[in-house]
């Protein structure tokens, strides 16, 4: 029962007339002695041990370990402003289904899952605002006249906008277009329903610390064939519905290809019943850390009342973060787009000019024209106040936090880079993600992944496989926020990235919408939350203050702040997150298709000014919550992209002449789609075997090309080196006899694989990357193999311990990474500058056969002015993770491989080389010179160090990159 202060006085009143002030008064006043502490005027504003965040990390327990058995009334839970019956009854489901679910809803351990569940893919992500909002504040801004000459195929003023309305839902329903209709709300609470027993947290009564996935066990066996014809039903009703086209004839493929069908099911089971438990753990957890918030506060205000005081200063000064990751976010076209005398914009015209216009022996021009009315319109002088105003204002007034030369690893491909981004773990080692491509073959498994389609789901698994520590994980005790980003099971609030990925393309500010209301709200709450702890502190210094003689009073008082206390603790935790993750995937998923300096990004109503916008809107939540002097900004990208205007196919440039001129017959198995083609779909439970493949080809991006080979004489699950591949033979030469070349008679035994693949792709290859030996932390050694000027250069680079030597096996020194050369895109560097970087380069770059040797940062230094900025690092570090292919394709600037759209990356040039990192805000002293150098897997690490105060090191508890200096 709740106790109100008047029912307590009138209680202690009735006691004191029964027994006798006589007899109360020793105990009253030895009780309040106890608890009458020193007053707030004494207590320091930060205590030695009692902290916010020490309270919630010590004194409250692990809040993930907990019991799932919460007695609830089923009644009090809303959905869509419904009863969980009264929803379920206004679903297009059969009577009977209803009935079912209606008899089983009276189950906690049933309706509970099943309403957060419910609550997570309705209310959180129905219910904002309606239409574009970026387009509606450009047409504030501008007139008519002059949105019109910013057109272009993702903004058009004179046409009805597919984001302009989220379809008219019935009376009392939100707002919301698929897949949050109420068919398909059905169609998951049918599937739902099917899996009721949705794992053994259900009958134990423990949560399971992870997902587990699902298996060939005889009972998932069972619950794949339960589920399968629900599916396979709801998708012949949507062919029905559908007009005729790609995706009719891919789902049409679902239904009658058994294996196909098997995958999507696995599938969606794993995505529904991952997500269902997801849900139901952020429920629990938000309820335990409730209850044992009230516990400790109820506790220590009777015990050390100050210790209470501590804490709630502390949560008033309290720092906090945001980190935001945006894909495909380029520092040096940012800073051309916002500083004039920045010489990237002129050469990215320049450049556009000349390759539009050159043509290539073999090579197919890329059939789509990009508009780049708005590039051109910038090599004269542009003035526009609403053009990226929240960038200009950061490279204006926050410079020192912007690192000037953002390092992305090799390849630079966002599979690989978004987990070391929002991680900040390497690739490679103990607790690394172990994830090197967008693309690869697990050769302990026999299993080829390929993470366009429903591997995607896989991520999350081979990250947790390999121990990685995420963000979320390691700031558990605080109160965390994800918008649309993965790698989140111990986020306490989350919005699914997937389910942004699939909806945002076409209803625009889709996710964005979504975390700005959360922010919005809880801004509110904030501001409630300090004037509530204002009144909570001035009610504990009252009583402390307070006479003991005053008995009836304090003793009152004394009840009505364990009341308030515990009041507070049911509201501590709504306003704004401690640590919030912000994932933008835009810039990158419409510069592949439009063009990296199209006008769909780069033009007033293009992609970085609708992203220039949200930076704004997320910006004012915390200002208007009085909290931006506490809060730690950064934001970087995963990579950037260059633009691509000739194609090849390695495929039937190099492979199939290889194997028509040997006369023999080569099994290639390709496992990744062309850039702008379809996902493809792998039965997680029965993916195809690579075991009798000779080779396993996939493309990324149009940048990297990557070929798996099984021929090492360690056996198929070891990479072979290059002298290996230099004498391959295919599976088939065990049983025909290979050939010789058609201008050669005498039979051979091998193939000179790396040879042949030189030769036939040098006209579009940049280099390729091979294992010249073993590759570890410590110690590596790859080859280098590409054409300058009609001749064939071998080089290597050779890892001992912490020294790097970069040499030519065929020159007087190496140039395939031009190392001597100078970055166009970038200001000349001072005299001073560029006679220290030769130097530099003087005592690291090897002549000859004489090897020298330089320290990583040594070689990151000499390769920042030149186009492949961090080059000999990052290749060195390419094969640190046996997974990363066999042979690495990088292609020329301007090509692309396997790839129909003219935006590429994945490559080794400056341009996809190049991230943003940047940090604003608390903790970043602009009185500082400029960041010069960092990877962007430092963010991380960066963040946590400033929320934690714990100095963070590379190579130690799962960190993979040093803190960025920016105190």
């Amino acid at each position: 029962m709740k106790f109100t202060a008047r029912m307590v006085r009138n209680h202690y009143v009735k006691r004191v007339l029964t027994f006798g002030v006589a007899t109360m008064l020793p105990a009253m006043l030895w009780s309040l002695s106890a608890v009458a502490k020193p007053s707030l005027k004494d207590v320091p504003i930060f205590g030695g041990v009692i902290t916010y965040a020490g309270v919630l990390k010590n004194q409250l327990q692990d809040t993930w370990q907990f019991s799932q058995r919460l007695v609830r009334d089923t009644s009090v839970f809303l959905v869509a402003g419904m009863t969980l019956d009264a929803y379920i009854l206004t679903l297009p489901i059969d009577r009977q289904l209803k009935q079912r679910l209606l008899v089983q809803i009276s189950d906690p351990t049933y309706a509970i899952p099943l309403v957060y569940f419910l609550r997570m893919f309705y209310d959180r992500y129905t219910g904002v605002a309606e239409g574009d909002l970026f387009k509606a504040y450009m047409q504030q801004n501008y007139s008519p006249a002059a949105l019109t000459q910013y057109e272009h195929s993702l903004f058009q003023i004179t046409e009805s906008s597919f984001a302009e309305s989220e379809h008219t839902a019935p009376a009392g329903e939100h707002k919301s277009v698929f897949p949050l209709s109420r068919d398909t709300i059905s169609a998951i609470l049918i599937v739902y329903d099917a899996l009721v027993d949705i794992g053994t947290w259900q009958d134990d009564g423990q949560l399971p610390e992870h997902y587990q996935y699902l298996t060939n066990s005889a009972a998932d066996q069972k619950v794949i064939e339960q589920v399968r014809p629900i599916l396979i039903d709801a998708l012949k009703k949507l062919l029905s519905s559908m007009d005729d086209g790609d995706i009719k004839q891919a789902v049409q493929h679902v239904v009658e290809d058994e294996n196909t069908a098997e995958a999507v099911t696995v599938s969606l089971i794993d995505f529904v019943r991952l997500n269902v438990l997801k849900a139901y753990r952020q429920y629990a957890n938000e309820i335990h850390r409730k209850q044992q918030l009230k516990a400790w506060l109820n506790s220590s205000f009777k015990q050390t009342p100050h210790d209470v005081v501590e804490f709630l200063q502390s949560q008033n000064e309290r720092k906090l973060a945001v980190q935001i990751v945006v894909d495909g976010l380029q520092q040096g076209l940012l800073e051309g787009l916002v500083n004039p005398h920045f010489p990237f914009i002129q050469q990215a015209f320049a450049q556009h000019k000349l390759q539009s216009q050159s043509t290539s022996a073999g090579m197919k021009p890329i059939t789509y024209t990009q508009q780049v009315d708005f590039l051109q319109r910038l090599q004269s002088p542009y003035e526009d106040a609403h053009y990226l105003p929240f960038f200009k204002q950061l490279y204006r007034t926050q410079r020192a936090g912007i690192v000037q030369h953002g390092i992305a690893s090799t390849p630079t491909i966002s599979v690989r880079n978004l987990p070391i981004v929002k991680t900040g773990a390497k690739v490679s080692g103990e607790m690394g993600t172990g994830i090197p491509n967008f693309h690869f073959v697990d050769r302990d498994k026999d299993r080829a992944y390929y993470f366009y389609g429903n591997d995607a789901l896989q991520l999350d698994r081979l990250v947790e496989e390999n121990q990685v520590k995420t963000m979320f994980e390691r700031l558990h005790h605080l109160n965390t926020l994800n918008c649309n980003a993965q790698y989140d099971w111990y986020a306490h609030t989350s919005y699914d990235a997937l389910l942004n990925l699939a909806i945002g393309e076409k209803q625009r500010d889709f996710g964005e919408k979504r975390c700005l209301r959360e922010l919005q709200v809880r801004g509110k709450a904030e501001v409630k939350l300090r004037q509530h702890r204002a009144k909570l502190l001035a009610q504990i210094e009252r009583f402390s203050s307070m006479s003991n003689w005053r008995f009836f009073a304090k003793f009152t008082l004394y009840w009505e702040l364990l009341e308030a206390l515990n009041d507070y603790g049911d509201i501590a935790f709504n306003g704004l997150p401690d640590y919030t993750l912000i994932y933008n995937p835009w810039p990158d998923h419409f510069a592949h298709f439009k063009g990296p300096f199209s006008d769909e990004i780069i033009a007033p109503t293009g992609e970085l000014n609708r992203l220039d916008y949200w930076l704004q809107q997320y910006s004012n939540a915390y200002t208007h919550a009085g909290v931006a002097d506490k809060t730690l900004w950064g934001m970087a990208g995963d990579h950037g992209l260059t633009p691509v205007y000739q194609i090849i196919n390695p495929e039937e440039v190099a492979l199939e002449p290889l194997a028509a001129e040997y006369d023999v017959a080569i099994e290639v198995r390709k496992i990744s789609s062309d850039e702008g083609e379809g996902p493809k779909l792998t039965n997680a439970m029965n993916p195809p075997s690579m075991r009798d493949v000779d080779i396993v080809v996939a493309s990324t991006a149009g940048g990297n090309y990557m070929l798996d080979l099984f021929n090492s004489s360690q056996g198929w699950h070891v990479q072979p080196q290059y002298s290996e591949l230099q004498q391959w033979r295919p599976i088939a030469a065990s049983h025909n006899k290979v050939k010789a070349p058609l201008n050669d008679t005498a039979p051979i035994l091998s193939i000179p694989l790396v040879d042949e693949l030189a030769m036939r792709l040098k006209d579009s290859l940049d280099y390729m990357v091979v294992r010249e030996d073993d590759c570890g932390d410590l110690s590596c050694k790859v080859r280098l193999v590409g054409h300058r000027y009609g001749k064939r250069h071998d080089e290597i680079i050779e890892l001992k311990d912490k020294f790097i030597s970069y040499y030519s096996l065929t020159a007087s020194e190496p140039v395939l990474l031009g190392v001597r050369d100078n970055n166009v895109y970038l200001n000349p560097a001072s005299t001073v500058a560029s006679a220290w970087r030769q130097e530099l380069i003087q005592t690291c770059l090897s002549h000859s056969q004489q090897q020298k040797w330089c320290t990583a940062a040594q070689w990151r230094e000499v390769s920042l002015g030149s186009p492949k900025p961090d080059s000999v690092n990052q290749l060195i570090q390419l094969y640190q993770e046996p997974r990363a292919g066999t042979i690495n394709l990088f292609p020329l600037p301007g090509m692309g491989y396997n790839t129909k759209v003219p935006g590429r990356h994945a490559g080794e040039s400056y341009l996809e080389k190049d991230a943003f990192i940047g940090l604003w805000g608390a903790g970043v002293a602009q009185d500082k010179p400029r960041l010069s150098v960092g990877e962007n897997g430092s963010l991380a690490p960066t963040i946590y160090q400033y929320l934690t105060q714990e100095p963070v090191h590379a190579g130690e508890k799962g960190w993979g990159y040093p803190v960025l200096q920016i105190k």
